[in-house]
């Protein structure tokens, strides 16, 4: 993983996901109109998005734990997910829907 500080390709200073917590990461404003973010490319230089000034103060060993520990997350989710798809869905008619509504 590489991190690079490059000039925001977004319109405006919105913040975009940070790959590595799910959080949000602010763009850095420079001179003028522009903005930077901190650009992850994996080691084929492929853009995997963008990462968060409190992940990029963990330092690199702070982010790989703590893309460990989210990797563990979200495959405990998958699980759930996986489970949850495994199942039938039932879903209220519609005048069930429409009791609820009026009761």
């Amino acid at each position: 993983m590489r991190v690079v500080w490059e000039r925001s390709i977004y319109g405006g200073n919105g913040r975009v996901p940070c790959i590595v917590c799910g959080g949000w990461a602010a763009p850095i404003p420079k001179k003028g109109q522009q903005v930077l973010l901190a650009v992850v490319y994996n080691d084929r230089g492929q853009i995997y998005g963008e990462i968060c000034r409190s992940c990029l103060s963990l330092g690199p060993k702070g982010i790989k734990e703590y893309l460990r520990e989210r990797i563990a997350r979200l495959r405990r989710q998958l699980q759930d997910l996986e489970e949850l798809e495994r199942g039938e869905v039932q879903l209220p008619t519609l005048e069930q829907e429409l009791s609820a509504y009026l009761d």
